[in-house]
């Protein structure tokens, strides 16, 4: 006698299937919510469907899935740089936004000091 198809699945509880994968629940919503992984829910609670007990952790197949991509390493290699790029720009802002802080401060600091106020 062979086994069918939905003897092979297995729904598990979304915590058991977070501590099985080394995924935390809130990523595992997250792939819920976007569609990322089959899903389906009973009373209230989320189950996930995992096909194979011994499936491999699902972080592993996320990263396998990258290395497979059909983008060129090209394409990804200039939106890293592009996404370098805006790092470094934001970086330099928030560093001239913490000299603006700081001599505004230092301004601030000066007229408040006893100096400048009036004797009474």
């Amino acid at each position: 006698m062979s086994a069918s198809p939905l003897d092979q699945e297995n729904w598990m509880p979304l915590m058991e299937y977070a501590m099985k994968t080394g995924v935390s629940l809130s990523t595992l919503r997250r792939y819920i919510k976007s569609g990322k992984v089959q899903y389906k829910s009973e009373s209230g609670k989320y189950l996930i469907l995992c096909k194979d007990p011994a499936e491999t952790s699902f972080s592993q197949q996320l990263i396998d899935f990258d290395r497979d991509s059909s983008e060129p390493l090209g394409i990804q290699s200039t939106e890293l740089e592009k996404l370098e790029g805006d790092l470094r720009k934001a970086q330099e802002e928030i560093s001239e936004l913490k000299m603006l802080v700081a001599i505004y401060e230092e301004r601030l600091f000066e007229n408040l000091s006893p100096q400048n106020s009036p004797i009474l």
